[in-house]
């Protein structure tokens, strides 16, 4: 017997052992690391079973041994039961949310660039003439632009390619302006700043707005700070950064129109609150829009996403709250929906778009901020290049979305009735109206250069080179006229 026992304990002493090793306490002191409440009640548990497997090999014996495998059994099939009643629950509750989940075929009214070039390449080579099929893929590709910045929210990404080549304070490069000579350049030069039609989604180094200004008016350098999605208060503030530094310019120009009235429709805050993209609102919530807490494979569960719909804890797209159109939030309240529940708010703030219909009570609103974002940048802009000793221009550039002659609507009749098109349309005149009437002394509206460049686009909103080197010759001849008008008046 004493032989047998000692069989016994040498099998189970292990396991007690390894069970008291294998705790979570002693495992973060070890890895000097933090669990998971799932991960350490895991690691508990197997301890637990360890030190309970090994008291029965030594105490119960063969007992032990033939009523854990009896025990094994009874679970392996009660497991085998709740997997298969798991499956089966799973499947009636993907039937079940199968209405909700499923989305209404997205209508787009116009081409993508990389649809066409799978579809059309015949097109495309006609949208790009003289470059290659692979020149092309790779203008077109271009998808992921964004780089963090710990001050801009985020700046374009460092890159080297054919087609796409930024560095030295997010200058994108061009014939004139190198990685070589940027940071030789960029004192006494003119800095261009806009969104992604400025930065030339689309095109080429050497076939962007600041590299024909560079061509054409051989006595300045023209500095392309374009960023996608930026709007003009992003730019201004990647200026200022620039203007702490210790750099300066000679001359600051601004490219801008459509970002802004994109944002303007899309987020509700004050004008000159709006972020660069509806989702850094909520930066100080580790940016709600991309971080989901808890978005655990349990929870993704059909069957668990539907007890949650029913207690309240899934909110679907029909019990969002809409944020109203005739007043901005205050950001300020307390109370306010972005301070009492950020994630809710977003979810609000999504629902806007510009390719929904928005009623003209909301649109006139739109256009009133607008007129506040532009009257108040310029008034701001005027200070600073005052202090500074530089002088500025804004520009009102073209918009493709309400160009005739766009080549990338599928059928124009069918586009200018989207809602898209309708709301880009009744803005843009008034802005327009706008700018002649609120006499701000160095704000321009070039929108009307492509009503004689006939399909100068390389999608629905970037320009392609012709288009590009007309509005660098539009801004130039505006410049002349300034100069002239100044030589003219002075005494």
């Amino acid at each position: 017997m004493k032989n047998e026992f000692n069989q016994y304990l040498i099998a189970g002493v292990p396991f007690i052992i390894i069970g008291l090793l294998v705790n979570p306490w002693l495992l973060i002191w070890l890895m000097e690391t933090s669990f998971s409440t799932t991960l350490f009640s895991g690691i508990l548990v197997i301890s637990i079973l360890l030190i309970v497997i090994g008291w029965g090999i030594i105490y119960k014996r063969n007992k032990f041994l033939g009523w854990m495998l009896e025990k094994y059994k009874e679970i392996a099939l009660i497991l085998l039961n709740l997997i298969l009643l798991i499956g089966i629950l799973n499947f009636i509750a993907a039937i079940l949310l199968h209405d909700k989940d499923t989305l209404k075929p997205v209508v787009t009214y116009f081409h993508t660039p990389y649809d066409l070039f799978k579809d059309s390449i015949d097109f495309m080579r006609q949208i790009y003439p003289g470059k290659s099929d692979q020149e092309i893929l790779e203008l077109i590709k271009f998808q992921s632009p964004y780089a963090n910045h710990p001050i801009l929210e985020f700046q374009e990404k460092v890159q080297r390619s054919n087609s796409y080549n930024v560095g030295f304070e997010g200058i994108r490069f061009d014939q004139k302006v190198t990685e070589i000579n940027a940071a030789s350049l960029i004192n006494g030069a003119v800095w261009v700043f806009g969104g992604s039609t400025t930065y030339g989604q689309g095109v080429r180094d050497d076939e962007t707005l600041s590299a024909y200004l560079n061509r054409i008016d051989t006595s300045s350098t023209y500095i392309n700070f374009g960023v996608h999605a930026y709007h003009q208060s992003n730019e201004i503030e990647k200026m200022i950064l620039l203007l702490k530094k210790g750099y300066l310019p000679s001359r600051v120009i601004f490219i801008d129109g459509l970002n802004d009235i994109t944002r303007m429709i899309e987020t509700n805050y004050h004008p000159l609150e709006t972020p660069s993209l509806a989702k850094n609102a909520y930066n100080s919530d580790f940016n709600i829009a991309t971080t989901e807490t808890g978005n655990t494979v349990l929870k993704q569960l059909p069957a668990t996403r539907l007890l949650r719909s029913v207690f309240g804890k899934e909110i679907g797209p029909d019990e969002n709250i809409w944020l109203p159109w005739t007043n901005y939030d205050d950001i300020y309240d307390p109370e306010n929906l972005y301070n009492t529940n950020p994630r809710q708010h977003f979810r609000s703030t999504i629902l806007r778009s510009p390719y929904k219909e928005i009623d003209t009570t909301a649109l006139n609103y739109i256009t009133w901020k607008l007129e506040e974002f532009y009257k108040a940048n310029h008034a701001f802009i005027e200070k600073i290049s005052s202090a500074y000793g530089f002088e500025f221009s804004v520009y009102f550039q073209p918009i493709g979305i309400i160009s005739s002659e766009n080549p990338f609507w599928k059928d124009k009749s069918n586009g200018i009735n989207t809602p898209l098109f309708r709301n880009i349309d009744y803005i843009v005149p008034k802005l327009k109206e706008g700018i002649a009437e609120w006499n701000l002394p160095s704000f321009y509206d070039i929108s009307n250069v492509h009503d004689s460049c006939a399909g100068c686009y390389v999608d629905l909103t970037h320009y392609n080179p012709r288009l590009n080197k007309m509005m660098a010759e539009a801004i130039l001849k505006q410049r002349k006229l300034i100069d002239r008008h100044d030589f003219e008046t002075k005494p």
